[in-house]
């Protein structure tokens, strides 16, 4: 007996005016076609075409109809989509595995994706850890450049070593040197050559932060250049470059990232930043292409810094940091993310003393709603809640900072005694029910 062709069993499905022979037909090629989704819609749609009165007369407005009926009939099930795909509609976190490559070495690092390092500074910063680019963050005070450093730290499950660039930072502190205790190995050769104080292999990458590299002295910087040359580079034969540190050793190039932070691009000096000097154009060339504005970002902070607990927080620092950008008084201090989680965690253990009457077994230690590590039992049973540290306290520190004009102007501005009782009557609220409706419309203001 012969055994008929898709071809052929479709014809017999559309030609035969017997409706049992069209059934059968089509039953044969929905098992033909078994598991494959696209191909069963297919079908389908030329039963509804066949099934129709218009034969061929049927035009293009009739089948998209008919399309269309269907597809509002018979919807895709989120059973059906790809697991990748639901996390992300369910805005659950995700995994994906970098492969990261060191001469002949592969290392594969798999990361778990969050809200944090789906920031878009923190994708360009992935693709250039494996470009093996040297990063350059520069902006205003307070937006979280040093935050990023320790964003990619975690992703990759290595090691931070930071240098606090100033003027008085040393070749010593850089490369090494030798002091009154024997040789002491360099900062930048240790996150190099991914090694311990002691030498020792660390076992681990390292993020190499130049914080502030703007405020190094020119002379001491030009020590850095071979170093952010050869982070990238390979030899004739594809091995990774080496350096030599101060006694001369040979230091082997392991998994590293260099990152350096300043409020202004190295080839200029800005007025606003007196301690910055302006670098040689070699040092910003180590960074060409990788040279980054770093500005605020409101919603990183509402939703990665606050994880959208804190909006009557969010609402008021954001206001006055507004205010003291407009006052130009951002040379006194200004509103940063450290600020925010300050405000936050205090009031935090605020609620957990006035809530748990002085008993620690009652405290919330929900890293979802704060930021506070596990609590110390005997801190928490000896402070009293009528003198236990506020909010108030904590910005009316931060108010000091300024002169008393300048202080006395921002806090009527930004409505600060109105603002604080409003922070009186959350005491109200449980600690994971904080926002009203009316804050919530607020933020989505501000983020918009």
């Amino acid at each position: 007996m012969k055994t008929l062709t898709k071809s052929e069993i479709q014809d017999i499905a559309n030609d035969t005016d017997s409706p049992l022979i069209k059934q059968m037909a089509n039953e044969k090629l929905k098992q033909e076609f078994e598991g494959d989704i696209v191909a069963q819609k297919m079908i389908q749609l030329s039963q509804l075409l066949t099934q129709s009165d218009g034969g061929d007369s049927i035009n293009e407005d009739e089948v998209k109809r008919i399309v269309r009926e269907q597809i509002e009939t018979d919807k895709i099930k989120f059973s059906d989509l790809d697991d990748t795909v639901k996390k992300l509609l369910e805005n659950q976190n995700t995994t994906v595995t970098m492969t990261i490559k060191s001469g002949t070495q592969v290392r594969v690092v798999k990361v778990n994706i969050n809200d944090e390092y789906k920031r878009p500074i923190i994708q360009k910063m992935l693709s250039d850890v494996l470009a093996r680019n040297n990063v350059y963050l520069y902006g205003g005070a307070g937006t979280g450049k040093t935050f990023s450093a320790n964003t990619i730290k975690k992703i990759l499950g290595w090691n931070l070593i930071t240098v606090n660039c100033n003027q008085f930072t040393s070749a010593l502190e850089l490369i090494g040197g030798q002091t009154i205790d024997g040789y002491q190995e360099g900062k930048v050769i240790r996150a190099f050559g991914n090694l311990n104080d002691d030498g020792t292999p660390m076992g681990k990458g390292c993020v190499l932060l130049l914080d502030e590299l703007p405020k190094i002295d020119p002379n001491t910087a030009g020590i850095l250049n071979s170093v952010l040359a050869s982070v990238g580079e390979y030899d004739s034969e594809g091995e990774p470059a080496t350096i030599e540190n101060a006694k001369g050793d040979i230091i082997e190039r392991g998994d590293v990232f260099i990152l350096a932070t300043g409020n202004s691009l190295l080839n200029t000096k800005d007025t606003e930043y007196e301690a910055n000097f302006k670098q040689d154009l070699s040092l910003q060339d180590r960074f060409a292409g990788s040279t980054y504005l770093v500005t605020v970002d409101e919603k990183y902070e509402w939703e990665g810094i606050l994880k959208k607990q804190w909006a009557f927080i969010f609402i008021y620092l954001t206001k006055l940091r507004k205010q003291i950008q407009e006052e130009g008084f951002t040379a006194k201090a200004f509103v940063s993310i450290r600020l925010m989680l300050s405000v936050q965690k205090t009031y935090n253990v605020y609620r957990q003393v006035i809530d748990a009457r002085g008993n620690a077994k009652n405290f919330v230690t929900d890293k979802n709603i704060s930021f506070t590590p596990a609590p110390y039992e005997s801190g928490l049973q000896t402070i009293q809640s009528s003198s236990v540290k506020t909010i108030k306290d904590t910005l009316d520190e931060f108010f000091s900072l300024f002169n008393t004009e300048q202080a006395k102007k921002l806090k009527e501005s930004t409505e600060y005694d109105l603002w604080l009782q409003i922070v009186n009557t959350k005491d109200k609220f449980s600690l994971n029910n904080l926002n009203t409706e009316e804050e919530l419309k607020q933020v989505e203001e501000i983020i918009k």
